[in-house]
Protein backbone atom coordinates (compact mmCIF):
# COMPACT_ATOMS: atom_id res chain seq x y z
CA UNK A 1 0.00 0.00 0.00
CA UNK A 2 1.23 3.45 -0.90
CA UNK A 3 1.40 5.96 1.98
CA UNK A 4 2.48 9.57 2.13
CA UNK A 5 4.86 11.38 4.47
CA UNK A 6 3.04 13.20 7.26
CA UNK A 7 4.19 12.29 10.68
CA UNK A 8 5.67 13.72 13.87
CA UNK A 9 8.58 12.13 15.73
CA UNK A 10 8.81 11.53 19.46
CA UNK A 11 10.39 14.58 21.03
CA UNK A 12 12.17 12.97 23.96
CA UNK A 13 15.47 11.11 24.09
CA UNK A 14 16.73 8.46 26.47
CA UNK A 15 17.91 9.46 29.92
CA UNK A 16 17.52 8.99 33.64
CA UNK A 17 14.51 10.52 35.32
CA UNK A 18 16.66 12.38 37.84
CA UNK A 19 18.24 14.59 35.19
CA UNK A 20 15.28 15.32 32.94
CA UNK A 21 13.98 18.90 32.96
CA UNK A 22 10.43 19.42 34.14
CA UNK A 23 9.07 20.42 30.72
CA UNK A 24 9.97 17.83 28.09
CA UNK A 25 6.77 18.01 26.00
CA UNK A 26 6.61 19.89 22.67
CA UNK A 27 3.16 21.42 23.31
CA UNK A 28 4.52 24.37 25.31
CA UNK A 29 7.14 25.09 22.67
CA UNK A 30 4.57 24.95 19.86
CA UNK A 31 2.27 27.34 21.73
CA UNK A 32 5.16 29.73 22.44
CA UNK A 33 6.29 29.54 18.82
CA UNK A 34 2.80 30.42 17.57
CA UNK A 35 2.67 33.36 19.97
CA UNK A 36 6.13 34.53 18.90
CA UNK A 37 5.18 34.34 15.23
CA UNK A 38 2.03 36.38 15.92
CA UNK A 39 4.12 39.07 17.62
CA UNK A 40 6.78 39.43 14.92
CA UNK A 41 4.36 39.18 12.00
CA UNK A 42 5.19 37.87 8.57
CA UNK A 43 7.75 40.44 7.41
CA UNK A 44 10.74 38.49 8.74
CA UNK A 45 11.59 34.79 8.30
CA UNK A 46 11.23 32.76 11.48
CA UNK A 47 13.64 29.87 11.96
CA UNK A 48 12.92 26.75 14.01
CA UNK A 49 15.99 24.91 15.27
CA UNK A 50 16.30 21.66 17.19
CA UNK A 51 19.67 21.39 18.92
CA UNK A 52 20.78 18.05 20.33
CA UNK A 53 23.80 18.18 22.62
CA UNK A 54 26.01 15.27 21.55
CA UNK A 55 27.32 13.00 24.33
CA UNK A 56 25.23 15.00 26.81
CA UNK A 57 24.06 11.92 28.69
CA UNK A 58 27.64 10.89 29.39
CA UNK A 59 28.43 14.37 30.71
CA UNK A 60 25.34 14.32 32.96
CA UNK A 61 26.36 11.03 34.54
CA UNK A 62 29.60 12.70 35.58
CA UNK A 63 28.12 16.03 36.74
CA UNK A 64 24.99 14.90 38.56
CA UNK A 65 21.51 16.51 38.44
CA UNK A 66 22.32 19.90 40.02
CA UNK A 67 25.31 20.66 37.82
CA UNK A 68 23.43 19.33 34.79
CA UNK A 69 20.80 22.03 35.28
CA UNK A 70 23.55 24.66 35.48
CA UNK A 71 25.00 23.32 32.23
CA UNK A 72 21.63 23.58 30.53
CA UNK A 73 21.33 27.17 31.74
CA UNK A 74 24.71 27.97 30.18
CA UNK A 75 23.62 26.42 26.89
CA UNK A 76 20.44 28.52 26.74
CA UNK A 77 22.37 31.66 27.67
CA UNK A 78 24.86 31.15 24.84
CA UNK A 79 22.11 30.54 22.29
CA UNK A 80 20.09 33.54 23.48
CA UNK A 81 23.12 35.77 22.98
CA UNK A 82 23.18 34.94 19.27
CA UNK A 83 19.52 35.43 18.34
CA UNK A 84 18.63 38.44 16.20
CA UNK A 85 15.62 39.05 18.45
CA UNK A 86 14.46 37.48 21.72
CA UNK A 87 14.18 33.77 20.97
CA UNK A 88 11.67 31.20 22.16
CA UNK A 89 13.55 28.32 23.79
CA UNK A 90 12.24 25.15 25.41
CA UNK A 91 13.87 21.86 26.37
CA UNK A 92 12.06 19.13 24.43
CA UNK A 93 14.08 16.35 26.01
CA UNK A 94 17.11 15.87 28.27
CA UNK A 95 19.48 16.88 25.46
CA UNK A 96 17.19 18.52 22.90
CA UNK A 97 16.66 22.29 22.89
CA UNK A 98 14.00 23.83 20.66
CA UNK A 99 14.69 27.36 19.45
CA UNK A 100 12.58 29.76 17.37
CA UNK A 101 13.86 33.20 16.40
CA UNK A 102 13.75 35.80 13.67
CA UNK A 103 16.57 35.68 11.16
CA UNK A 104 18.69 38.78 10.53
CA UNK A 105 17.66 41.08 7.68
CA UNK A 106 18.84 39.84 4.32
CA UNK A 107 18.94 36.20 5.46
CA UNK A 108 16.48 33.66 4.11
CA UNK A 109 17.80 30.45 5.67
CA UNK A 110 19.07 29.35 9.04
CA UNK A 111 22.47 27.94 8.04
CA UNK A 112 24.44 30.99 9.17
CA UNK A 113 22.67 31.08 12.53
CA UNK A 114 23.13 27.30 12.94
CA UNK A 115 26.86 27.61 12.31
CA UNK A 116 27.13 30.41 14.87
CA UNK A 117 25.27 28.32 17.45
CA UNK A 118 27.44 25.28 16.78
CA UNK A 119 30.58 27.39 17.23
CA UNK A 120 29.53 28.98 20.51
CA UNK A 121 28.22 25.70 21.97
CA UNK A 122 31.49 24.00 21.03
CA UNK A 123 33.49 26.26 23.34
CA UNK A 124 34.50 24.77 26.74
CA UNK A 125 32.11 24.85 29.70
CA UNK A 126 33.03 25.24 33.35
CA UNK A 127 30.55 23.99 35.94
CA UNK A 128 31.60 24.05 39.62
CA UNK A 129 35.19 23.34 38.67
CA UNK A 130 34.37 20.74 36.01
CA UNK A 131 35.52 21.61 32.50
CA UNK A 132 33.88 19.81 29.60
CA UNK A 133 33.32 20.10 25.86
CA UNK A 134 30.11 19.41 23.92
CA UNK A 135 29.41 19.26 20.22
CA UNK A 136 25.89 19.45 18.86
CA UNK A 137 23.61 18.19 16.09
CA UNK A 138 21.37 20.95 14.71
CA UNK A 139 18.30 20.61 12.49
CA UNK A 140 16.70 23.72 11.00
CA UNK A 141 13.41 24.54 9.26
CA UNK A 142 11.71 27.75 8.22
CA UNK A 143 8.33 28.39 9.84
CA UNK A 144 5.69 29.98 7.63
CA UNK A 145 2.36 31.49 8.74
CA UNK A 146 0.48 29.45 6.15
CA UNK A 147 1.72 26.05 7.34
CA UNK A 148 1.24 24.10 10.55
CA UNK A 149 3.70 24.82 13.35
CA UNK A 150 3.86 21.10 14.13
CA UNK A 151 5.15 20.49 10.60
CA UNK A 152 8.01 22.99 11.01
CA UNK A 153 8.95 21.40 14.31
CA UNK A 154 8.86 17.91 12.81
CA UNK A 155 10.98 18.95 9.84
CA UNK A 156 13.62 20.51 12.09
CA UNK A 157 13.61 17.45 14.35
CA UNK A 158 14.01 15.09 11.39
CA UNK A 159 16.91 17.15 10.02
CA UNK A 160 18.59 16.98 13.44
CA UNK A 161 18.11 13.21 13.64
CA UNK A 162 19.81 12.72 10.29
CA UNK A 163 22.87 14.57 11.61
CA UNK A 164 22.81 12.75 14.95
CA UNK A 165 22.66 9.31 13.33
CA UNK A 166 25.66 10.13 11.19
CA UNK A 167 27.71 10.68 14.33
CA UNK A 168 26.61 14.18 15.34
CA UNK A 169 28.58 17.42 15.35
CA UNK A 170 26.91 18.83 12.26
CA UNK A 171 24.07 20.85 10.76
CA UNK A 172 21.04 19.68 8.80
CA UNK A 173 18.51 21.75 6.88
CA UNK A 174 14.95 20.59 6.26
CA UNK A 175 14.93 22.28 2.86
CA UNK A 176 17.70 20.01 1.60
CA UNK A 177 17.24 16.59 3.25
CA UNK A 178 19.60 13.75 2.46
CA UNK A 179 17.78 10.62 1.28
CA UNK A 180 19.29 7.18 1.95
CA UNK A 181 20.84 5.49 -1.07
CA UNK A 182 18.58 3.07 -2.92
CA UNK A 183 21.09 0.24 -2.52
CA UNK A 184 21.01 0.60 1.27
CA UNK A 185 17.21 0.61 1.32
CA UNK A 186 16.94 -2.47 -0.92
CA UNK A 187 19.39 -4.32 1.29
CA UNK A 188 17.52 -3.44 4.50
CA UNK A 189 13.89 -3.80 3.39
CA UNK A 190 13.59 -7.61 3.17
CA UNK A 191 14.25 -7.98 6.90
CA UNK A 192 12.31 -4.90 8.00
CA UNK A 193 9.09 -6.83 8.66
CA UNK A 194 10.80 -9.59 10.66
CA UNK A 195 12.66 -7.02 12.75
CA UNK A 196 9.50 -5.10 13.58
CA UNK A 197 10.70 -1.89 11.92
CA UNK A 198 7.47 -1.15 10.04
CA UNK A 199 4.46 0.42 11.68
CA UNK A 200 1.10 1.94 10.84
CA UNK A 201 -0.09 5.48 11.53
CA UNK A 202 -3.63 6.84 11.18
CA UNK A 203 -4.86 10.31 10.17
CA UNK A 204 -8.55 11.21 10.57
CA UNK A 205 -11.02 12.70 8.11
CA UNK A 206 -13.90 14.82 9.44
CA UNK A 207 -17.15 15.84 7.76
CA UNK A 208 -18.38 19.42 7.60
CA UNK A 209 -22.11 18.72 7.93
CA UNK A 210 -21.95 16.61 11.09
CA UNK A 211 -18.44 17.38 12.44
CA UNK A 212 -18.04 13.60 12.81
CA UNK A 213 -14.91 11.57 12.17
CA UNK A 214 -15.82 9.55 9.10
CA UNK A 215 -12.57 7.75 8.32
CA UNK A 216 -8.89 7.22 9.03
CA UNK A 217 -6.25 7.10 6.33
CA UNK A 218 -3.66 4.39 6.97
CA UNK A 219 -0.01 5.34 6.47
CA UNK A 220 3.03 3.08 6.49
CA UNK A 221 6.12 4.06 8.49
CA UNK A 222 9.64 2.61 8.55
CA UNK A 223 12.00 3.22 11.46
CA UNK A 224 15.42 1.68 10.76
CA UNK A 225 17.93 1.35 13.64
CA UNK A 226 20.73 2.95 11.58
CA UNK A 227 19.05 4.83 8.75
CA UNK A 228 16.50 6.27 11.16
CA UNK A 229 13.02 7.16 10.00
CA UNK A 230 12.93 6.57 6.26
CA UNK A 231 10.42 8.66 4.32
CA UNK A 232 7.84 6.72 2.26
CA UNK A 233 8.82 8.55 -0.92
CA UNK A 234 12.31 7.15 -0.42
CA UNK A 235 11.53 3.52 0.41
CA UNK A 236 8.42 2.85 -1.69
CA UNK A 237 10.40 2.69 -4.96
CA UNK A 238 12.55 0.04 -3.27
CA UNK A 239 9.39 -1.88 -2.30
CA UNK A 240 8.29 -1.84 -5.95
CA UNK A 241 11.76 -2.79 -7.23
CA UNK A 242 11.98 -5.76 -4.85
CA UNK A 243 8.50 -7.02 -5.73
CA UNK A 244 7.36 -6.66 -2.11
CA UNK A 245 4.16 -4.70 -2.80
CA UNK A 246 1.78 -7.59 -2.10
CA UNK A 247 3.82 -8.80 0.87
CA UNK A 248 3.70 -5.36 2.47
CA UNK A 249 0.03 -4.97 1.58
CA UNK A 250 -0.82 -8.28 3.26
CA UNK A 251 1.15 -7.26 6.36
CA UNK A 252 -0.78 -3.98 6.56
CA UNK A 253 -4.08 -5.86 6.46
CA UNK A 254 -2.86 -8.30 9.13
CA UNK A 255 -2.11 -5.36 11.41
CA UNK A 256 -5.14 -3.23 10.57
CA UNK A 257 -8.08 -5.63 10.45
CA UNK A 258 -7.75 -6.98 14.01
CA UNK A 259 -7.49 -3.38 15.20
CA UNK A 260 -10.66 -2.45 13.30
CA UNK A 261 -12.43 -5.43 14.81
CA UNK A 262 -11.23 -4.67 18.35
CA UNK A 263 -12.17 -0.97 18.20
CA UNK A 264 -15.42 -1.23 16.26
CA UNK A 265 -17.51 -0.08 19.23
CA UNK A 266 -15.19 2.90 19.79
CA UNK A 267 -14.45 3.93 16.21
CA UNK A 268 -16.96 2.38 13.76
CA UNK A 269 -15.52 4.35 10.84
CA UNK A 270 -13.99 3.70 7.46
CA UNK A 271 -10.27 2.99 6.98
CA UNK A 272 -8.55 4.05 3.76
CA UNK A 273 -5.56 2.21 2.32
CA UNK A 274 -3.35 4.16 -0.08
CA UNK A 275 -2.60 2.00 -3.10
CA UNK A 276 -0.54 1.93 -6.27
CA UNK A 277 -1.76 1.41 -9.82
CA UNK A 278 -0.35 -2.13 -9.90
CA UNK A 279 -2.38 -3.02 -6.82
CA UNK A 280 -5.55 -1.57 -8.29
CA UNK A 281 -5.01 -3.64 -11.44
CA UNK A 282 -3.85 -6.81 -9.75
CA UNK A 283 -6.20 -9.73 -9.18
CA UNK A 284 -4.10 -10.78 -6.17
CA UNK A 285 -4.89 -7.54 -4.35
CA UNK A 286 -8.63 -7.85 -4.88
CA UNK A 287 -8.65 -11.46 -3.73
CA UNK A 288 -6.50 -10.61 -0.70
CA UNK A 289 -8.93 -7.86 0.34
CA UNK A 290 -11.94 -10.15 -0.09
CA UNK A 291 -10.40 -12.94 2.01
CA UNK A 292 -9.39 -10.51 4.74
CA UNK A 293 -12.85 -8.91 4.88
CA UNK A 294 -14.52 -12.33 5.14
CA UNK A 295 -12.07 -13.61 7.77
CA UNK A 296 -12.58 -10.63 10.08
CA UNK A 297 -16.27 -10.06 9.28
CA UNK A 298 -15.66 -6.47 8.20
CA UNK A 299 -18.87 -4.70 7.19
CA UNK A 300 -19.16 -3.51 3.57
CA UNK A 301 -17.84 0.02 3.16
CA UNK A 302 -15.46 0.03 6.13
CA UNK A 303 -12.45 -0.48 3.88
CA UNK A 304 -11.55 1.97 1.13
CA UNK A 305 -8.64 2.00 -1.32
CA UNK A 306 -7.28 5.32 -2.55
CA UNK A 307 -5.23 5.67 -5.72
CA UNK A 308 -3.65 8.81 -7.23
CA UNK A 309 -5.40 10.11 -10.32
CA UNK A 310 -2.23 10.35 -12.39
CA UNK A 311 -1.49 6.62 -12.24
CA UNK A 312 -4.99 5.34 -13.08
CA UNK A 313 -4.78 3.63 -16.48
CA UNK A 314 -7.39 4.86 -18.95
CA UNK A 315 -8.49 1.34 -19.89
CA UNK A 316 -11.60 -0.77 -19.73
CA UNK A 317 -9.75 -3.14 -17.39
CA UNK A 318 -9.54 -0.34 -14.83
CA UNK A 319 -13.32 -0.04 -14.80
CA UNK A 320 -13.70 -3.81 -14.40
CA UNK A 321 -11.26 -3.98 -11.48
CA UNK A 322 -12.99 -1.06 -9.78
CA UNK A 323 -16.33 -2.84 -10.17
CA UNK A 324 -14.86 -5.99 -8.61
CA UNK A 325 -13.69 -4.00 -5.60
CA UNK A 326 -17.11 -2.41 -5.12
CA UNK A 327 -18.80 -5.81 -5.44
CA UNK A 328 -16.50 -7.05 -2.68
CA UNK A 329 -17.60 -4.27 -0.32
CA UNK A 330 -14.53 -2.07 -0.82
CA UNK A 331 -14.98 1.64 -1.47
CA UNK A 332 -12.72 3.59 -3.86
CA UNK A 333 -11.21 7.08 -3.63
CA UNK A 334 -9.18 9.09 -6.13
CA UNK A 335 -6.46 11.35 -4.70
CA UNK A 336 -4.85 14.49 -6.16
CA UNK A 337 -8.04 15.23 -8.05
CA UNK A 338 -8.09 18.49 -10.01
CA UNK A 339 -9.82 20.09 -12.97
CA UNK A 340 -8.00 18.45 -15.86
CA UNK A 341 -8.66 15.79 -18.47
CA UNK A 342 -6.79 13.04 -16.59
CA UNK A 343 -8.93 13.56 -13.47
CA UNK A 344 -12.12 13.61 -15.48
CA UNK A 345 -11.21 10.39 -17.30
CA UNK A 346 -10.22 8.66 -14.05
CA UNK A 347 -13.53 9.60 -12.44
CA UNK A 348 -15.45 8.23 -15.41
CA UNK A 349 -13.45 4.97 -15.40
CA UNK A 350 -13.37 4.29 -11.66
CA UNK A 351 -16.65 5.90 -10.54
CA UNK A 352 -15.20 6.54 -7.06
CA UNK A 353 -17.10 7.12 -3.84
CA UNK A 354 -14.76 9.98 -2.94
CA UNK A 355 -12.13 12.28 -4.44
CA UNK A 356 -9.52 14.20 -2.48
CA UNK A 357 -8.10 17.63 -3.31
CA UNK A 358 -4.63 18.76 -2.26
CA UNK A 359 -5.26 21.93 -0.24
CA UNK A 360 -1.75 22.28 1.22
CA UNK A 361 -0.79 25.26 -0.92
CA UNK A 362 -4.04 27.22 -0.75
CA UNK A 363 -3.33 30.79 0.30
CA UNK A 364 0.43 30.58 -0.23
CA UNK A 365 1.77 33.81 -1.69
CA UNK A 366 4.01 31.95 -4.14
CA UNK A 367 1.20 29.84 -5.64
CA UNK A 368 -0.66 31.05 -8.75
CA UNK A 369 -4.23 32.16 -8.17
CA UNK A 370 -5.46 29.68 -10.78
CA UNK A 371 -4.50 26.75 -8.49
CA UNK A 372 -7.40 27.57 -6.19
CA UNK A 373 -9.72 28.08 -9.16
CA UNK A 374 -8.79 24.65 -10.56
CA UNK A 375 -9.45 22.94 -7.24
CA UNK A 376 -12.77 24.71 -6.82
CA UNK A 377 -13.79 23.63 -10.32
CA UNK A 378 -12.68 20.07 -9.52
CA UNK A 379 -14.91 20.09 -6.44
CA UNK A 380 -17.87 21.22 -8.53
CA UNK A 381 -17.15 18.60 -11.21
CA UNK A 382 -17.03 15.77 -8.66
CA UNK A 383 -20.26 16.91 -7.03
CA UNK A 384 -21.96 17.08 -10.43
CA UNK A 385 -21.21 13.36 -10.76
CA UNK A 386 -22.50 12.51 -7.29
CA UNK A 387 -19.03 12.04 -5.75
CA UNK A 388 -18.06 13.32 -2.30
CA UNK A 389 -15.03 15.61 -1.92
CA UNK A 390 -12.43 15.75 0.85
CA UNK A 391 -9.81 18.50 1.08
CA UNK A 392 -6.51 17.02 2.31
CA UNK A 393 -3.53 18.87 3.72
CA UNK A 394 -5.62 21.53 5.48
CA UNK A 395 -3.19 23.20 7.88
CA UNK A 396 -4.66 26.63 8.60
CA UNK A 397 -8.06 28.03 9.49
CA UNK A 398 -7.95 30.17 6.36
CA UNK A 399 -7.61 27.04 4.22
CA UNK A 400 -10.44 25.45 6.18
CA UNK A 401 -12.79 28.32 5.37
CA UNK A 402 -11.78 28.32 1.70
CA UNK A 403 -12.63 24.64 1.17
CA UNK A 404 -15.77 25.01 3.28
CA UNK A 405 -16.92 27.80 0.94
CA UNK A 406 -16.43 25.51 -2.05
CA UNK A 407 -18.82 22.97 -0.58
CA UNK A 408 -16.22 20.29 0.22
CA UNK A 409 -17.74 17.48 2.25
CA UNK A 410 -14.81 16.86 4.58
CA UNK A 411 -11.25 17.74 5.52
CA UNK A 412 -8.05 16.01 6.55
CA UNK A 413 -4.80 17.61 7.66
CA UNK A 414 -2.66 18.90 10.49
CA UNK A 415 -5.29 21.47 11.52
CA UNK A 416 -7.54 18.57 12.54
CA UNK A 417 -4.91 16.07 13.67
CA UNK A 418 -1.50 14.80 12.68
CA UNK A 419 -0.97 11.07 12.04
CA UNK A 420 -0.57 8.93 15.17
CA UNK A 421 0.45 5.31 15.81
CA UNK A 422 -2.43 2.98 14.96
CA UNK A 423 -2.32 1.21 18.32
CA UNK A 424 -3.29 4.49 20.00
CA UNK A 425 -6.70 4.45 18.30
CA UNK A 426 -8.77 3.33 21.29
CA UNK A 427 -7.23 6.00 23.52
CA UNK A 428 -7.12 8.77 20.90
CA UNK A 429 -10.40 8.58 18.97
CA UNK A 430 -12.58 10.49 21.44
CA UNK A 431 -10.08 13.35 21.70
CA UNK A 432 -10.06 13.66 17.91
CA UNK A 433 -13.87 13.57 17.84
CA UNK A 434 -13.92 16.47 20.33
CA UNK A 435 -11.38 18.38 18.24
CA UNK A 436 -13.48 17.95 15.09
CA UNK A 437 -16.64 19.16 16.84
CA UNK A 438 -14.85 22.25 18.11
CA UNK A 439 -13.21 22.99 14.75
CA UNK A 440 -16.17 22.36 12.47
CA UNK A 441 -19.07 23.53 14.55
CA UNK A 442 -21.89 25.17 12.61
CA UNK A 443 -21.39 28.86 12.03
CA UNK A 444 -17.60 28.89 11.91
CA UNK A 445 -14.56 27.64 13.73
CA UNK A 446 -13.74 27.91 17.39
Amino acid sequence: MDPDTNDTPPMGVGGRETIQPANIQPAAFIAALDEHRAEVGTAHPLAVLIIRLDRFQHACETLGPARTNKLRAQVKSRVAGLAAMPAVMHWLGPADLGVACVLPDGTDDANCLSRSIAAVLGQPYTVDGFELFLSCSIGAAMDHPDSATERSLRQAFDAMLQVSRRGGDGIGNATAPTAPRMAALMAALPQALARGELGLHLQPRAMFDTADIAAYTVRLRWQHPILGRVAPQDFLPAVEALGMVNQIGQWILQQLLPLMQATEAIAPVQFTLLTSSSQLQGADTIEMLRRAIDAFHIAPGRLCVEVPVDIVPDTEETALKAAELRDGGVRIALSDFTDNAASHRALERVRPDLVTLDARHLGHADRPAEVAAQLRAACAFAHSHGVSVCAKGVETRAQLEIVRSWGCDGIQGYLLAQPFPAHWLAQTHEAIVDRARHLLKVGGVG
